[in-house]
């Protein structure tokens, strides 16, 4: 089941607190965005234009809003370093982005990384409609670090647009939206920060960037032994959002090693080995459930899955039948 960007955005819309509703003043609209996004300067372009700005945000571990600003408006920086990298996902018109010496003009179906290092002006449309995520920048440089095997932090230099947006890094960004949505998993700050880990090393592998090379470079394929600690690892820490990079870095081999030796032992990522047996474990536990103590729900967090529709797609996509179906049988 591939996720839309236009889906994730009214996650946003729907659960996310309005800090902006057709906001007409420049600094108001200015100190909203500050707190949501990042520190910037607007200005509205168009003799006696106005802003109809509105501004949903949704905290979670990665900073999620939907911006709309209404107006044809300027943004610009306030210094030349940030503390943010910022991913954005167009949902409907048009942007051109200026950051350091690249240019980018956005619309649906492409997306942006700002990064943090260099000035950037953003020429928005009053149309551009745009769902954007927030990184802490230190937690990007130093998931780089320990996926490159780097002994400290060092700029991430992303590539301002990309033409072909990764299925997998939006699916995870709309688990972390569903996550910070849902009142009774939201509170679970380890939660939180896992799948904000998960974002950060599915922008990093999937987006192009100065680390690119490093990261689809040549790699030794580590022993069988080392795999199998790896497996272990993953099935004990089961119903937690592991990273690739802490399993890697638990069996003391680099990420690109990693892969090499699940495709080596088992044919297959080490995510997908991962989603595997998570999907076997909530089959057997709905299977044998009891009566009247389980829930699909339940089972989806206890096996890994915080976002209960891609757990029911991946689910009967497996085994035929939805986990509902599995469930009622057991009750028979």
């Amino acid at each position: 089941m591939r996720v839309s960007v236009v889906e994730i955005a009214e996650i946003v819309r729907g659960h996310g607190t309005p800090l902006l509703q057709a906001a007409d003043e420049v600094d108001e609209v200015v100190r909203a965005c500050a707190t949501a996004v990042r520190p910037h300067v607007l200005r509205v372009r168009g003799r006696g234009a106005d802003l109809a700005a509105r501004l949903d945000h949704l905290p979670s571990g990665v900073g999620l809003s939907r911006l709309h600003y209404g107006a044809d408006v300027t943004i610009s920086g306030v210094a030349p370093e940030q503390d943010e990298f910022i991913v954005v996902l167009p949902v409907a018109g048009r942007a051109r982005f200026d950051y350091g010496q690249a240019t980018a003009v956005l619309g649906p179906g492409t997306m942006s990384v700002v990064s943090p290092y260099q000035p950037f002006t953003l020429e928005i449309d009053r149309d551009f409609d745009q769902v954007l995520v927030r990184l802490d920048r230190r937690r990007v440089e130093s998931t780089a670090a320990a996926l490159t095997g780097a002994s400290g932090a060092a700029p991430v230099h992303f590539e301002l647009e990309s033409a072909r947006i990764s299925p997998g890094l939006v699916g995870l960004i709309d688990a972390a939206a569903h996550v910070a949505a849902d009142p009774h998993v939201a509170q679970r700050n380890r939660l939180v920060r896992q799948v904000e880990t998960l974002v950060i090393e599915a922008l990093l592998l999937g987006y192009p960037s100065n680390l690119s090379g490093r990261l689809a470079g040549a790699a030794t394929s580590p022993s069988a032994e080392r795999v199998h600690r790896a497996m272990d690892y993953m099935l004990v820490n089961l119903a937690d959002q592991i990273s690739l990079s802490d399993v890697a870095r638990h069996c003391g081999v680099t990420l690109r090693s990693l892969q090499l030796g699940f495709r080596r032992e088992v044919g297959m990522s080490p995510g997908e080995w991962l989603r595997n047996q998570r999907l076997e474990r909530a089959h057997a536990q709905l299977a044998n459930a009891s009566e009247t103590e389980t829930t699909v729900t339940a089972v989806s967090l206890a096996c890994g899955f915080p976002h209960l529709g891609d757990f029911a797609a991946r689910f009967k996509q497996r085994f035929g039948e939805s986990p509902s179906t599995v469930l009622r049988g057991s009750r028979r």
